[in-house]
């Protein structure tokens, strides 16, 4: 398992390192911001694509083949960043980008849930999860140790994103099993929560746009590009922070409360913030410690969601249920960024604070809505457990321990002779 891990480090570091880079080459191009949001939301496009399409691919040619080619062809997309600096060019290979990284979280999760035992999946999933945020906020880091008009920061990315190849290509694991799973409806699925289904797509807007154009906002209001590094990176560890106490609080109480109240925390301080920087700006201080609670806030409501959801389906769908909703997650992070940036070229950007803050508002008055006119939540004991999940495949609803467990292999007994 440490090989994977160490795979998922190195991949996760050189895409998050993209991330913050993409859009500082785009603002020093003095490219609108609505074009960048539009490239911004490629990537999400082609992570969506890939939640449909990358599966075929490893079932075609076997996880280590598949794992090298998306390897391959996201380093050389790196690459061709600098060589093919034009926003068609752009859109297209983030598209591929996206697409690629779909791939490879899918091979790296199958084989994770190959490697774990009904009783070690939880343990997995969360050592998975604990590199895949550390690894993001340290790709967004190694963005102060080159100059951003250079081409550094793109062979850095190739680089670490080829150096994933390493562990998995020296691997003696066999191939997993990616049998398909029944079907979910969305119509089906938004009978049994509603809360569920409108929050993931909420939650890919939030997320979308803010991983979009947070660089791009952090930049106009007069951050320094390791000071927006730090705001991007703040966000990811707040993400990382706040799972433990969100669970918690989410196995105890109603969880739309929970998330009600969080988002409309987030919103009221994000729209104050937005006023702030209006006024004459806002320390840099001020600034991480709002980034931190966002950074939880907007990192929970997707798990929020499938727990919501879990608790209104029987744990045969639990596993259909994920994929479409990180489908529907993954169509919602298509749109934020064209929605934000939209806004931000024309008011500027505390526009970005106001677009998050009302969105994050709109949505807890629904849930607090669905809370009053809705049926009333399952007894505490009656639920699922919270378990934080990652937002680029639907392989790794496998290694969610609330799934229904694989059978144990039965032991045969010996031949006779």
């Amino acid at each position: 398992m440490r090989s994977l891990l160490t795979a998922t480090v190195a991949l996760m570091a050189g895409n998050g390192l993209l991330g913050v880079v993409l859009p500082l080459r785009m603002e020093a191009a003095e490219y609108p911001v609505a074009l960048t949001g539009a490239i911004m939301a490629a990537y999400y496009l082609g992570l969506a694509l890939g939640g449909f399409r990358a599966k075929r691919v490893i079932l075609r040619i076997g996880h280590i083949r598949a794992f090298a080619a998306f390897a391959a062809l996201t380093s050389t997309v790196c690459l061709a960043y600098a060589f093919f600096f034009n926003p068609a060019a752009w859109v297209l290979l983030r598209v591929i980008n996206g697409f690629c990284i779909a791939g490879m979280t899918t091979t790296i999760e199958s084989w994770l849930n190959e490697r774990s035992s009904n009783a070690t999946r939880g343990r997995v999933l969360g050592y998975y999860m604990l590199a895949f945020y550390l690894a993001i906020a340290l790709g967004q880091t190694l963005v102060n140790v080159a100059p951003v008009n250079g081409d550094d920061h793109l062979m850095i990315a190739a680089a670490l994103i080829g150096l994933s190849l390493v562990p998995v290509a020296m691997t003696r694991l066999g191939e997993p099993d990616l049998r398909e799973v029944r079907s979910l409806g969305v119509g089906d699925l938004y009978a049994a929560s509603k809360v569920g289904v409108v929050g993931a797509s909420v939650a890919g807007i939030l997320v979308g746009s803010f991983y979009a154009l947070a660089m791009v906002f952090a930049r106009q209001i007069g951050l320094g590009v390791t000071e927006a590094a730090l705001f991007m990176s703040t966000v990811v560890i707040g993400g990382l922070a706040a799972q433990v106490p969100v669970g918690m609080l989410a196995d105890r109480f109603d969880r739309r409360i929970v998330m009600a109240c969080i988002l409309l925390a987030v919103g009221l301080s994000w729209g104050l913030l937005s006023g702030a920087i209006t006024n004459g700006g806002v320390p840099l201080a001020v600034l991480v410690v709002m980034a931190l609670a966002f950074g939880g806030a907007i990192s929970s409501v997707y798990p929020l969601c499938v727990a919501q959801t879990f608790d209104r389906l029987d744990r045969r769908a639990y596993v259909a249920a994920s994929g479409r909703l990180l489908m529907i997650y993954s169509i919602g992070a298509t749109i934020g960024p064209l929605l934000a940036s939209a806004l931000m070229s024309v008011y500027g950007p505390r526009s970005f604070f106001l677009f998050e803050s009302a969105l994050a508002m709109a949505y807890a008055c629904f849930v607090l809505l669905r809370v009053v006119t809705g049926a009333k939540p399952p007894a505490a004991g009656e639920r699922e457990k919270y378990v934080p999940l990652p937002d680029t495949s639907a392989v790794a609803s496998a290694l969610d321990p609330r799934t229904e467990p694989e059978p144990e292999p039965v032991a045969q007994p010996d031949p006779k002779p």
